[in-house]
């Protein structure tokens, strides 16, 4: 019998994959906040399009991962 080692609904492997996609999401979030400060866009427009580019990030991520291991 052989097992999909990639398909696991172990509780343990759901988390960490929610940790790396958290992770990510803070590292475009980060991302996107430095580059629109660098540009000259104002403290407050610059936070709102890092945590814009967090959501995004996470919900294509968590989105991802469902169709992938369902």
């Amino acid at each position: 019998m052989r097992r999909n080692i990639g398909h696991s609904q172990d509780p343990a492997t759901r988390g960490l994959w929610l940790a790396i996609i958290v992770l990510a999401g803070a590292m475009v979030a980060t991302l996107t906040c430095l580059v629109f400060q660098v540009l000259g866009v104002d403290l407050p427009a610059a936070l709102g399009t890092g945590g814009a580019a967090f959501v995004a990030t996470m919900t294509l991520g968590i989105a991802v991962r469902k169709y992938l291991t369902d």
